[in-house]
């Protein structure tokens, strides 16, 4: 048998762990063209953007114990680059990532190394139903705006919980924070009656975060989600789209589409943006909706 150093066994098991997004081989070069966008709030959003949970090495792998230790090894601060520089190159223009020192250390990274910074959309990091503080949960969504995210969101755990506890008043307090800051403002939601109080409420975000994909996962009832979405006055984007790998991209965004998300949010490794943003690119051909941006 030869011999595996350790870096190719680390990328070998990670592409394997990811295979869910097959790789599409072949010569042509991948469209460059800018993606449609959709206006949220201030800011121009691509209609699919990346993720950062795999970066994070939230793998959502269970039951296996080493899929975050795995991630985190495999996802260097200059591998998150090369894949941020790889999605910019296919017209992918917008992040998505939570709010703590490995995200704020690679988007440095990556801005130093491309000469340009990526819009951020930034999701909360400290969790009131981890035992986080109001203070804290203010400051990180202040750390955010300090280190160029142009959008922040409650992160969908900790909007599910603060609504299941009745303290509403609490995520308006956190909105209006993240608006006097400069910043556009989101609610996240893994529950659907999070999106249905905090409307109820008369919250008023420029945009949800809320999970679909069709098995359920981290996606309550996810039938009932098209109906619900349709009644916020605000933009939404679908994340858990393909149900953490377990749901083939093609799959995955015609769901997510079909229940009207206007943006799609996906966690992806570098051999697989190529292939996902080419299948995006043809999903939305096929809806006429390849030349569309919303303003």
């Amino acid at each position: 048998m030869s011999i595996i150093n350790r870096r190719s066994f680390v990328a070998a098991s990670a592409a394997a762990f990811a295979s869910a997004s097959p790789i599409v081989k072949g010569n042509a070069a991948p469209d460059t063209s800018p993606l449609p966008t959709v206006r949220i709030g201030k800011q121009q959003v691509t209609r699919l953007i990346i993720g950062g949970n795999p970066f994070s090495g939230n793998a959502h792998s269970e039951p296996l114990v080493y899929g975050s230790s795995l991630f985190k090894k495999y996802f260097t601060h200059e591998k998150v680059v090369e894949t941020l520089q790889l999605a910019f190159q296919n017209g992918i223009t917008t992040f998505l990532g939570r709010v703590d020192d490995n995200v704020i250390g690679f988007l440095k990274l990556y801005e130093k190394t491309s000469g340009r910074a990526i819009p951020w959309f930034a999701q909360t990091a400290k969790k009131p139903d981890q035992g986080a503080t109001r203070q804290e949960v203010l400051d990180n969504i202040r750390l955010a705006r300090d280190n160029g995210a142009v959008a922040c969101y409650l992160q969908g755990v900790s909007a599910d919980y603060l609504v299941a506890e009745g303290r509403l008043r609490e995520i308006e307090e956190y909105l209006s924070f993240m608006t006097k800051l400069g910043m556009t403002v989101g609610i996240g939601a893994h529950e659907n009656r999070t999106v249905q109080e905090t409307a109820r409420a008369g919250l008023r975000p420029e945009f949800y975060m809320k999970t679909i994909n069709s098995i359920g996962y981290y996606s309550e009832n996810p039938g009932a989600v098209p109906n619900i979405m349709s009644k916020v006055s605000c933009p939404w984007i679908a994340f858990k789209v393909l149900a953490a790998g377990r749901i083939r991209p093609e799959e995955g965004f015609r769901y997510a589409l079909d229940a009207g998300a206007e943006v799609l949010c996906v966690g992806m490794f570098d051999f697989q943006v190529d292939s996902n943003v080419a299948l995006f690119r043809k999903l939305l051909q096929e809806r006429k909706e390849l030349g569309v941006s919303g303003s």
